[in-house]
C-alpha cells in the first residue's frame, strides 16, 4: 500500500492550501486474459474510497480507468473521477506506481514458489535442489523418458 501526500492548490490564486493523502492498494492479475492488467482501490484523506479502478493496457502503455456504469443509452459513465487535471495526474501516478510495486512483488512470489517446488521435488527424490534456473550437471539430456 502506498500513502502519498499531495498538495491542495487553490484554482484561482494558485496558492497551496493544504495537503491531501492518497492511500493506494493495487493488485496485479497473475494471468491477464485481456487488456485489464490489474485493479486498484484508493482512499482519499481517510474519508472517501474509490474501489474498482482498472489498470488497462492501451496503445500507448498502461492507463488508469475509473469505475464505470452503463447508462440507459448504452454509454459508459465514470462513477467517480478526478475533477482537475492535477488531481488526475496525481491519481494516475500513485496508482501506476503502486501497480508496478505489485507486479514486482508477484514476480518475487512466483520465483520463490518455483524454488520451493524444486526443493520439495528434490527432497522427495532424496537429492538436494539445484539452484534456481540451473540444471544438474550430471544429468544428460537423452530425450523423453519412457
Amino acid at each position: 500500500m502506498a500513502n502519498l501526500e499531495i498538495s491542495k492548490v487553490n484554482k484561482d490564486s494558485g496558492e497551496i492550501t493544504g495537503t491531501m493523502s492518497l492511500d493506494v492498494r493495487a493488485y496485479a492479475i497473475a494471468e491477464p486474459k485481456g487488456r485489464v492488467k490489474g485493479y486498484a482501490n484508493v482512499n482519499i484523506d481517510g474519508m472517501f474510497a474509490v474501489n474498482g479502478i482498472s489498470i488497462v493496457e492501451g496503445k500507448n502503455g498502461l492507463f488508469v480507468s475509473m469505475p464505470q456504469v452503463k447508462d440507459s443509452k448504452g454509454d459508459f459513465r465514470d462513477v467517480a473521477h478526478p475533477v482537475t487535471a492535477e488531481g488526475r495526474e496525481a491519481l494516475n501516478k500513485a496508482v501506476l506506481s503502486e501497480f508496478s510495486a505489485a507486479l514486482d512483488a508477484m514476480v518475487v512470489q512466483k520465483e520463490s514458489t518455483v524454488q520451493k517446488m524444486r526443493e520439495a521435488a528434490a527432497a522427495a527424490k532424496g537429492q538436494s535442489a539445484p539452484a534456481a534456473g540451473k540444471e544438474p550437471k550430471d544429468k544428460k539430456k537423452t530425450g523423453p523418458e519412457l
